[in-house]
């Protein structure tokens, strides 16, 4: 039986996993976790893989129980990845290498894993961030900023507007009533927030989205942007392998 290697990606909010037996991602899932990915893992599959591999943003304390939780369900130790100075070319911009989010650092690595030219990537989830690297390697910087649910959340919280519990139906125009307007104003700047980070670097040869809300934004963004779900997965995935 060929090796098989469990891939987890955890951000703010969900568990991503994929399995990987030979070089591409096989069955794959998300959980959301709620604020606790180590009690998320349980939904997992259980059946037993050859190495487990976990990108993850949420801090010390859930990596110890993230490793924890690994070891009593599968029986080994996982290897958690890290943002590095530098990886086969691609050369990380931050002073503190170690200091940028691996799930940013990974991306990266994806992309210049397959082709080492310009390239420009949105992830849109919680947190809404943009990284743009040159055909040389060089990490140019990035944008930190809210994610679409992240600042409808902020700015109720912070108002005393009176909204009524709806789905959101977000399009690039304006809105009709308050809980569109709310909503229309984090799309709103999302979209604006891309496309002037985007404006900031010459002009890249590709352009790539990932993230929950990638599908949301999508539509609406000028250029020509290749939506790719699971590249936080697959960087982790092309580290695991160059190992």
């Amino acid at each position: 039986m060929s090796a098989r290697r469990l891939l987890l990606d955890i951000g703010n909010s969900r568990l991503k996993w994929a399995w990987q037996a030979g070089g591409d991602l096989g069955e794959r899932g998300a959980i959301a976790h709620a604020g606790d990915p180590a009690a998320a893992l349980p939904g997992c599959p259980l059946l037993p893989p050859h190495e487990v591999w976990i990108a993850h943003v949420t801090g010390a304390e859930h990596e110890a129980r993230l490793a924890a939780v690994v070891r009593a369900r599968y029986g080994c130790d996982p290897h958690f990845a890290r943002s590095r100075d530098r990886w086969r070319g691609l050369r990380n911009g931050y002073k503190d290498p170690a200091r940028l989010g691996v799930d940013r650092w990974l991306v990266m690595l994806a992309a210049w894993s397959e082709q080492r030219t310009a390239t420009c990537i949105v992830d849109a989830g919680t947190a809404l961030t943009v990284d743009a690297f040159d055909g040389d390697g060089r990490h140019l910087g990035g944008i930190i900023a809210a994610g679409l649910s992240t600042q409808q959340r902020a700015l109720l919280d912070q108002t005393r507007f009176a909204t009524r519990a709806r789905g959101a139906a977000y399009h690039a125009g304006l809105g009709s009533d308050t809980e569109s307007c709310v909503s229309q104003g984090a799309m709103l700047a999302c979209l604006g927030a891309i496309d002037r980070a985007v404006a900031a670097v010459d002009a890249p040869a590709r352009q790539l989205i990932t993230g929950g809300d990638a599908g949301v934004l999508l539509p609406h963004l000028s250029g020509d942007w290749e939506h790719r779900p699971d590249l936080v997965l697959e960087g982790l995935r092309v580290l695991a392998e160059d190992r």
